[in-house]
């Protein structure tokens, strides 16, 4: 008898391994993001001596104020949560100019933008790089 409890225990860890193992590989699938990791770019083309103050977050981060001078530029890297709700945005402001824009949203954003979401601020809106559609820039914002 003592032998066939043995066999018995021993068949019981191996399959209690085995399940442990597949939970693993199940969980590590659903956890890893599908896409690379993003890489947000917000540019100043406001024009020479036109300062814009660009204070970007998301619900977890604060970025921070940044004044950027003509052609600098904000650049951060993230990968899109395991909710598919990742949303960043930023209120900006230069001279008599207040606003506030989603520069990326997983629902808006993730198919047009691989790993390049290059954002352009300029005098007339907001150009955003479409980057799966040979490089296009879309005037998502207008003001």
């Amino acid at each position: 008898m003592g032998l066939v409890y043995r066999n018995l225990a021993n068949m019981l860890k191996a399959l209690g391994t085995i399940s442990v193992l597949l939970m693993i590989i199940a969980a590590d699938t659903l956890i890893v993001p599908v896409h690379a990791k993003k890489h947000v770019r917000v540019i100043n083309g406001l024009g020479n001596d036109t300062f814009l103050y660009l204070h970007c977050r998301s619900r977890d981060d604060d970025l921070g104020l940044h004044v950027l001078q003509y052609n600098e530029y904000q650049e951060w890297s993230f990968n899109n949560n395991i909710r598919g709700s990742t949303l960043f945005w930023c209120s900006m402001q230069w001279n008599n100019q207040q606003h506030s824009i989603e520069v990326y949203s997983t629902k808006n954003d993730d198919e047009d933008c691989e790993l390049k979401c290059w954002r352009v601020i300029e005098p007339d809106g907001a150009y955003f790089l479409m980057e799966t559609r040979q490089g296009q820039w879309d005037h998502r914002y207008r003001w």
